[in-house]
């Protein structure tokens, strides 16, 4: 797993694309920062390229990145695909074919949970072990940040354009300290100065 090496000293406030470029925005309060591939990230990167089927290049991963969220932030609703086509050509690899949100901290947390408010809850009960059954149903479903846990979905519907319903928030930390981990993976390959080596 990630560990503290990984990330001491370098996050920064998380920025968003707002017309056309990378800025500190309101509906962000989290911090964020990508991290070097060495082997324990490139194990990572492996599981979760054999996850999608084994046939997904190297290249078309992004950077990990590593988000942290301390007591009031989040990340308000959004989608991890690209509205803007200029941010989707295939000289920026493409838009976000799907993503993997990862618990990597999550001790003593409440709140924090990851919420696709278009979603329908699972009613089976077992589900209650991952996901906040206290919600009311048309609250769509929240993921609990549990450590260890990942959550995956295809941002991408067949035809190409964005699935409406990956629309998701990094709900508000009530106590503790989340850090999450973001694994994006786009349709063609990334710049070599993007990817890193």
């Amino acid at each position: 797993m990630l560990t503290k090496r990984h990330s001491q000293g370098h996050f920064k406030h998380s920025a968003v694309l707002k017309s056309g470029n990378s800025a500190i925005h309101s509906v962000r309060t989290s911090q964020s920062t990508t991290v070097d591939r060495d082997a324990v990230v490139r194990c990572i990167e492996a599981r979760a390229l054999d996850f999608q089927g084994f046939d997904v290049p190297e290249s078309h991963l992004e950077p990990i990145q590593l988000v942290k969220y301390a007591v009031t932030e989040r990340y308000h609703f959004h989608t991890d695909w690209f509205t803007n086509p200029a941010h989707a050509t295939a000289s920026h690899g493409g838009n976000r074919i799907s993503s993997f949100f990862g618990y990597v901290k999550a001790d003593n947390v409440t709140g924090g949970g990851t919420n696709f408010p278009i979603l329908d809850a699972p009613r089976d009960e077992r589900w209650c072990n991952f996901i906040d059954c206290d919600e009311e149903y048309d609250s769509g479903v929240t993921f609990r940040p549990i450590e260890g846990n990942v959550v995956y979905w295809e941002n991408l519907l067949a035809d190409g354009r964005g699935d409406q319903r990956t629309l998701h928030a990094g709900l508000p930390v009530v106590s503790g300290e989340k850090i999450g981990m973001n694994i994006w993976t786009r349709q063609m390959p990334l710049p070599a100065d993007v990817r890193g080596s």
